[in-house]
Formats: C-alpha cells, structure tokens, sequence
C-alpha cells in the first residue's frame, strides 16, 4: 500500500515538473491540469448527487460513479482548452480570453438546464443538482483556471513555473506540518463534527510550516517581495489551504463516504489530494497579480 501511495506520488510529481518547467509550450500543463479537474470534478458530483438521491444516511467507502458525473467533470476541465484557445487567438493575458471562458460557462448552465429539467421527474432534485453542478464551477473550474494562469507567470532570474510552486508548497507543507502537528501536539479539537482528528495545535503547526516553505522560497530563489511579505502571504494561503481541507472533508461527510474516489492508486481520490489546494492556490494567484 505505501510502495503503492509513494509510486503514485512520485508520478504525479515528476508530470507536473516536466509539463510546467521542461515541456516546449503550456499544452501539456494544461492537459495535465485539465485532468486532474476532469476526475475531482466527477469526484465532486458524486458527492454531491449522493446525497440529493437519498444515500448520504447509509455508509459508502466512496460514492459510486455514474457517466453523468464523468460529463460534467469534462465540461469544468474544457474551461482549459477554452481559454487556451482564446488566448492563441485573442493573445496571452488578453481580457477576451477570459471572455470566452466565461461564455462557455453560460453554455454549459443553459445545457445543464436542458438535461436536468428534462430527465428528472422531480423537479426539486433537478434543482438541486443544476445548483450543485454550477457549485462545481467555483470549487473546481475557476481554481483550476488560476492554477493554469500560475504555471504562465514568469518571474526574472527564477525558475519557470515558480510561481505556482510557491503556491503548492505553502499550502502542501501546511498540510504535511499540520498532521505532524497534531500527531505530536495535537490535544484541542478543531471542528470534530467536520474532522474529528484535526486539532488546533496541528492547524497551528500548518501554518507555521506555511510561513517557513514561503520564507524560504523567497530568499532561495530570490523572489520579487520581501521576506516578510513572503511570510504573511504563506500563511494566509496555508489558511485557506485549510479552510479548503475543511470544506472537502464536510462534503465527505454530509454523504457518508470515506474517501471521495478510488482514481488514484494509494490516495483515493483527486478531491482528496488537491481539496487544499482548491481554496489556497486562488488566494496565491490574487497576491500574485499584486506583488510579481
């Protein structure tokens, strides 16, 4: 199981650095992020509809996939190549880019309208499950949109694709610190109705992991702010990193599932290894507008 976790680690890893660092153009990167929406927006609808269809009282190991939840997983990953396209047409860090995002969001409601009021005899769970499907669009298209917009920012004299390393190492060693944390320390609880072994001692040690990775980083690579600047920000993306640990391990809950898919071997599911980064990374992306 471990050799397993490790094996399936390492392969993501070295994927993410060839295609953001080494790959010729941004199409790998957007393919590979694409994917990964693909699969945690599938995750995220099955969640979701476990619950509207009435199984969230019984206990699931994970919620089981149907096609439906697959399409729409595609429909938030296909925000990538959209706006991959307008930028090819429109030019990079041109506003008509995100325009063209924005009106395929709006064809995907109008689609989603059509198939949910016409296929649901009950047009309470419809509703319902159009809301959670444009949910979906927040938790998972637009962060990974500004994950995309990250690997693009080129900062003088520091590696390629710094600035989305940055972000995923605030919030991941947040995350690693945090559970050290609470194994050593951990001794107040946090939420126990959301995450009964989360404490407030390992949310402490998160962030203070958060807040060291972004110092360091800074003054390795010699980024563009101050270290304190560096310091504040880290920490404030370990937060929301937390905050999106939180949030995922409620949607877990409210449907009684273990773990939220079974796509990757050793982790369970994409939701399950990227929910931090789903509210962290944006907060990164947002500083970056302001300080690169």
């Amino acid at each position: 199981m471990l050799f397993t976790r490790v094996l399936t680690a390492a392969a993501l890893v070295v994927v993410l650095f060839y295609s953001i660092s080494f790959a010729e153009s941004s199409l790998m990167a957007m393919a590979f992020l694409g994917v990964c929406m693909m699969l945690a927006g599938t995750e995220f609808i099955a969640l979701r509809w476990h619950v509207i269809d009435g199984f969230g009282h019984t206990q699931f190991p994970r919620p089981p996939f149907r096609k439906e939840h697959f399409g729409i997983g595609l429909l938030y990953a296909l925000s990538l190549p959209v706006y991959y396209a307008g930028e090819l047409h429109f030019g990079a860090n041109d506003a008509r880019a995100l325009g063209l995002v924005f009106a395929w969001m709006a064809f995907c409601m109008i689609l989603g309208s059509a198939f949910f009021y016409r296929r649901e005899i009950d047009l309470e769970f419809a509703t319902h499950k159009l809301m959670n499907g444009l949910a979906g669009v927040a938790y998972i298209a637009i962060p990974g949109l500004t994950m995309f917009k990250l690997s693009q920012i080129s900062i003088p004299d520091a590696p390629r694709g710094i600035a989305l390393y940055f972000s995923l190492a605030v919030v991941l060693m947040g995350d690693t610190g945090g559970y050290f944390a609470g194994r050593l320390f951990g001794r107040t609880p946090l939420i126990p109705k959301v995450s009964p072994k989360k404490t407030l001692e390992g949310a402490a040690g998160g962030l203070l992991f958060s807040c060291l990775t972004g110092v360091f980083l800074c003054l390795y690579f010699h980024l563009p702010f101050h270290w304190g600047t560096a310091a504040v920000f880290a920490t404030l993306a370990g937060l929301a990193g937390q905050i999106g640990d939180l949030a995922e391990s409620a949607l877990k809950r409210a449907a009684n599932c273990k773990d939220s898919g079974n796509l990757l071997p050793g982790h369970g599911g994409m939701l399950d290894r990227i929910d931090a980064l789903l509210f962290g990374v944006p907060f990164s992306y947002l500083v970056f507008l302001f300080i690169s």
